[in-house]
């Protein structure tokens, strides 16, 4: 009796062959499906510069797959485009993925200002710049002031200063800080400036005159006093040996033949009055609260006068403006004698 003969070897082989290469297949392919299907999508691109730890939760929007390692990392201190990379990890497959970010400088420079408010008496020499304590930028450091009409449209980094022509007429101004950096960011900080008059009371002396001729004397006048600075203060004096503040005055017109009255209170009537602006060397400057005058000096020119000061400092020679802000009195009258 004749028995049936199974499947060669040969195709049982190939059989098993086609069945491993198909499994083979399938899971290559399902794996190369997943590998393509692992991206990143990114929801920002720019990290600010000199971050130290930046968060990948902030760059990345989605992940197919999961982020396991971090093969490369960026230099923060570095501006410019740099890559992250990144091994993403689904199903036990991983892959390698570069991020393109760019590190950026978005801060502007920071301006310091030493006062919001400053003040000035007109015609006082004005240095804005004074009133900058400094700008400096967080990559770029100090940065330097240039002129307003130095600047080029395409230049950076820099800061000016900028007011209106009218910044030292009498009235409030504002004066604005621009700074820009290397980057083209752009800050700004203003402050106020103030201008006053001095402060010129008219007591009741009939006109005050704005183009009275000089005293003839002036020039002798101001000789003298000059040649008394450093003597002392004394109460009641009106010699070589001290003086008071209307001792001294009437003893300088003494010296030139002029004869004027002895206290404060009196000289502020002798003579013709003027405007302080239009003060002349040898004029006479009465100071007090109200009406109430409470001492003199004599102008000297440039904005200076000379006077018996106090016991402290007996004859001095003094910036009117600085003694208008630190007396506490100010300008009632200012007299000239003819």
């Amino acid at each position: 009796m004749k028995t049936k003969k199974g499947p060669s070897k040969v195709i049982i082989f190939i059989i098993i062959l086609i069945v491993s290469l198909s499994v083979i297949g399938f899971y290559a392919y399902k794996s190369y499906s997943i590998y393509k299907s692992m991206e990143i999508t990114i929801k920002k691109n720019t990290i600010e510069y000199g971050t130290a730890n930046y968060d990948l939760k902030e760059i990345v929007d989605k992940v197919d797959g999961e982020i396991v390692s971090i093969k490369k990392s960026i230099d923060t201190n570095t501006i410019g485009k740099q890559e992250i990379v990144v091994e993403v990890e689904k199903d036990s497959i991983v892959k390698t993925i570069p991020i393109q970010v760019e590190i950026v400088d978005s801060k502007a420079p920071q301006i310091t200002l030493k006062n919001e408010k400053i003040s000035f008496i007109k015609g006082e020499e004005i240095n804005f710049l004074d009133n900058i304590t400094g700008v400096v930028d967080a990559i770029d450091g100090d940065i330097q002031y240039k002129e307003v009409n130095e600047v080029n449209e395409k230049e950076n980094n820099y800061y000016t200063v900028n007011y209106t022509s009218d910044v030292f007429d009498v009235g409030s101004h504002t004066v604005t800080v621009k700074a820009v950096d290397k980057y083209g960011n752009v800050s700004e900080a203003n402050f106020e400036v103030e201008i006053v008059m001095p402060v010129v009371q008219k007591l009741d002396v009939g006109p005050i005159y704005n183009d009275l001729p000089a005293n003839a004397s002036s020039a002798s006048l101001v000789d003298i006093a000059y040649s008394l600075l450093g003597k002392p203060y004394v109460a009641g004096g009106n010699n070589i040996t001290g003086f008071d503040c209307s001792g001294f005055v009437q003893y300088v017109y003494a010296q030139v033949g002029k004869s004027i009255s002895r206290s404060s209170s009196t000289q502020a009537y002798d003579g013709a009055s003027v405007t302080y602006e239009a003060a002349q060397p040898g004029d006479i400057i009465s100071w007090g609260n109200n009406t109430t005058v409470t001492h003199s000096a004599l102008y000297v020119g440039n904005g200076l006068m000379i006077h018996a000061a106090n016991p402290m400092q007996g004859v001095i020679l003094s910036d009117v403006n600085d003694w208008l802000r630190g007396s506490g009195t100010y300008i009632l009258s200012v007299r000239r004698i003819l």
